[in-house]
């Protein structure tokens, strides 16, 4: 065949194989079945409604309803169109002609009921409600019908009457105690609302969580919490067992902020079935900050359960509240850092008060953990907690290398080795070794398989460099991460801070740039004081990073507790550089020491004051001002 003429047929049969496709398709199709007539006017009268066309829906609705009066949901759409005490008598007279055929339906009889106590024919309507009972007392869906149509007419007592006289009819001293906390609750009844829900969740366990939000936020009303904690404590007195109810008062007396009765209600009872519920409070008391309590409930979790998993977390978990607890407790919070939350230039060391006592303890739990579950995910993280605490609070930076190697070599998640791995660079840097910290990075990227350009190892690169000192170098590889990360990431922000700092002071060969650099060193070797003294040291103007030098020097001082040294630089400081944009975050320092540790809180006012008014584009300037108010009243 001439190739022509097959490629001109080729070409038709394509054409034409969509064609007969469509064709077949459609004579194969399955017919769309048409709405009947009723329905068609069902959906238009519910499209006029949606239009707010009210009375032509109606119109509908109502023809819909004679034609069928046994379909009683077109009343019930006319209804809901047509509400408030105008229309009930219309209502009422429809109802009425429905009744005739339809006397037995429960539904419409509770309604007629709402209609007479809408048209204020209380009387009628609660005989009307009375007779529907009479009937049959033991029929639980009668009781319900009834009373959600006395709630819509507003008959909240009498619901609640009804509701009450049930339980003996049905021989259930505990019937529709859920609906009756909620009608009790509408009333402003707490005690009763309570009595009814604490009753409920008794019988209920599984509806834990649902009262007890309820509960808690019934307390918003005044002496409403009193009342609660009393009928719980009177249902918790009888005899049997009552952990439900246990773990519902644990989580009001959480929210109430009364961590210690807490705790107490959890220990003076046997929740040794509930020990799930029980570490989610402690959870939650972890979240408050309350330490002391949430460390009672991990302790108590650890020696009761006989779940290994449960025990580590918990053991875990009680260490962290000792850890936390070694922080410093600063007597207040303070309005003015340098570089806050830069994670180049924050101090990696905490210094545990005088009487802190928690360290020993915290170390013990953390080993225990890793001998009860040794090679397991939580002993692995107890074993990075521990070299934590020995690289930033004991100072055994030793013990601290050996640790982060342990969970670097050795865990199983990829996150854990990885920051197994970066803090062994830093702990190697604490020992001012930037040759090992070199070549563990290189370690870390190999064995993790991971990109020399990943933000996290160009970060840690960064910290080395920062130790050697070595500007360009330090330039290029801050360049390098604001492109290797989002500007969502922090990250981003503390390289931009850090790029700031070294290109607005002097070229890379500034001596005194490079003198900065050799404190920064000795700041990551936890040498602060040698390195305030060596900031103190940086003499020059402005225009160099003289200022930053003393401020820093502050924050160092202030760390250590070298209070006194500190504000005679920040008095020198505020005589030596007036126009350093530094100068409201000494103020601020200056006013916190007189405030705080002088207790001369008037004598503080001027320094907030002049923070105010010529340094308005301070970023801590609002709480600042806040401050302010309370030291000299709302007029200000």
């Amino acid at each position: 065949m001439n190739r022509y003429l097959l490629t001109g047929l080729l070409f038709f049969f394509m054409t034409l194989i969509p064609e007969m496709g469509i064709q077949i398709a459609r004579a194969q199709r399955v017919p769309i079945r048409t709405l009947s007539p009723d329905k068609q006017m069902e959906q238009r009268a519910a499209s006029l409604a949606r239009l707010g066309r009210t009375e032509e829906a109606v119109d509908l609705y109502l023809e819909l309803l004679y034609k069928n009066p046994r379909n009683h949901n077109m009343y019930f759409r006319v209804a809901n169109l047509l509400q408030g005490a105008s229309n009930a008598q219309t209502l009422l007279q429809i109802l009425e002609d429905i009744l005739k055929t339809q006397s037995s339906n429960t539904r419409l009889a509770a309604e007629k009921g709402r209609l007479l106590y809408v048209l204020d024919k209380k009387p009628e309507a609660m005989a009307d409600w009375q007779h529907l009972l009479e009937g049959n007392k033991k029929d639980r869906f009668k009781y319900t019908t009834i009373t959600n149509a006395m709630l819509q007419a507003g008959a909240t007592a009498e619901a609640i009457q009804i509701l009450v006289e049930s339980r003996d009819n049905l021989s259930d001293p505990h019937a529709f105690a859920y609906d009756l906390a909620r009608l009790y609750a509408v009333r402003r009844n707490y005690d009763m609302a309570s009595k009814e829900y604490i009753a409920h969740l008794d019988k209920n366990p599984g509806m834990l969580d649902h009262i007890s939000n309820q509960l808690i936020k019934l307390t918003e009303n005044d002496g409403a919490f009193a009342t609660f904690s009393s009928n719980f404590k009177q249902f918790l007195a009888r005899p049997g067992d009552h952990q439900v109810l246990v773990l519902s008062y644990s989580k009001l007396l959480l929210h109430q902020k009364q961590y210690k009765e807490c705790v107490r209600t959890v220990l003076e009872s046997d929740l040794s079935n509930a020990l799930d519920d029980v570490l989610r409070i402690a959870n939650d008391l972890l979240a408050e900050r309350a330490w002391v309590e949430a460390a009672d409930l991990y302790l108590y979790i650890s020696a009761t359960s006989s779940d290994k998993k449960q025990i580590g977390e918990a053991l875990l978990k009680l260490a962290s509240t000792y850890e936390y607890r070694l922080q410093t407790q600063k007597p207040y919070a303070s309005l003015s850092d340098y570089f806050k939350g830069n994670q180049f230039l924050e101090l990696d060391i905490h210094i545990p008060s005088d009487q802190d006592v928690s360290l020993t303890r915290t170390l013990k739990l953390y080993d225990s953990l890793q001998t009860l579950l040794p090679q397991t995910h939580e002993a692995f993280l107890a074993s990075f907690h521990v070299a934590e605490i020995q690289l930033m609070v004991s100072g055994d930076v030793d013990r601290a290398i050996r640790g982060f190697q342990h969970v670097f070599e050795n865990a199983r998640h990829r996150d854990t080795r990885l920051s197994g791995g970066r803090r062994l660079v830093d702990a190697w840097l604490v020992r001012g070794d930037t040759t090992r910290a070199k070549e563990v990075l290189d370690r870390v990227v190999k064995r993790l398989n991971m990109d020399v350009d990943d933000s996290p190892i160009i970060a840690s690169r960064i910290k080395i460099l920062i130790h050697q000192g070595d500007i360009p170098a330090l330039q290029k590889e801050l360049l390098n991460l604001s492109g290797a990360c989002s500007p969502a990431d922090p990250i981003f922000n503390d390289g931009l801070q850090l790029m700031a700092l070294l290109d607005g002071n002097g070229a890379p060969d500034d001596p005194l740039l490079h003198d900065y650099l050799k404190a920064e060193r000795l700041v990551g070797q936890h040498k602060l004081i040698e390195a305030a003294d060596l900031l103190i040291q940086i003499d020059g103007s402005e225009n160099t990073i003289a200022d930053e030098a003393q401020v820093r020097a502050m924050k160092l001082m202030l760390e250590v507790g070298k209070t006194e040294p500190a504000v005679k630089l920040m008095d020198a400081f505020l005589d030596n550089y007036p126009d350093s944009d530094w100068r409201p975050n000494v103020l601020v320092w200056r006013g916190e020491f007189l405030q705080y540790t002088q207790g001369q809180p008037s004598a503080a006012i001027p320094y907030y004051e002049e923070v105010i008014v010529h340094h308005p584009g301070y970023l801590e300037i609002q709480d600042v001002r806040i401050r302010l108010r309370t030291l000299i009243g709302e007029g200000s």
